[in-house]
């Protein structure tokens, strides 16, 4: 609360024509204008620090815009220097994919020979094994075993089995076809 001998006054806008009312305190209702030239002091003083607010709100925004300008040709230097490696990155990427690709192709490739071979090893193997019991004697086929004892047995008994040479292989010439593709 105040004390008593200090008068309290607020002043409130009554209108938009900018008259102002003061109201003291204690419960009284005395009504004063101000005087115009207050009025007009008051109004140059408001044009005046809105017209600073203003000039220092575009100084700001100049401020930030040579900032964003700066920034923007910061990134387009950085984005430029950032392109050469980028592009030489590509070409790399290009050409091992493009090494990767006939690697694929020669392992496809040479798994179709690996199978061809390994077909033909297989009926080379079987040619062989046909040809050995083919050439041989009828006599020498029926009772080999026992006409022509092998190890030590016979060996003691004076019969040896006749060596024979390895057979010449042609698949082709005994009926037999291979699917080798070289």
């Amino acid at each position: 609360m105040a004390s008593p001998g200090v008068v309290c006054t607020t002043v409130t806008p009554t209108s938009s024509a900018g008259s102002d009312q003061v109201v003291a305190g204690g419960g009284e209702a005395a009504r004063r204008t101000v005087a115009p030239e207050v009025m007009e002091e008051r109004k140059r003083k408001r044009k005046e620090s809105n017209r600073l607010s203003a000039q220092r709100s575009r100084a700001r925004k100049q401020q930030q815009l040579d900032e964003l300008a700066g920034q923007v040709a910061a990134l387009r230097a950085r984005n430029g220097a950032l392109g050469l490696p980028a592009r030489e990155a590509a070409r790399r990427c290009a050409a091992v994919r493009a090494e990767n690709e006939l690697l694929r192709a020669r392992s496809v490739e040479l798994a179709a020979r690996l199978d061809s071979l390994t077909d033909l090893a297989q009926c080379l193997h079987d040619a062989a094994a046909a040809s050995s019991f083919a050439s041989a004697p009828p006599m020498m086929m029926a009772g080999a075993a026992t006409a022509f004892p092998t190890g030590a047995v016979g060996s003691a008994a004076g019969f040896m089995m006749p060596q024979l040479p390895p057979p010449l292989l042609d698949a082709t010439t005994m009926g037999m076809h291979c699917n080798y593709y070289y």
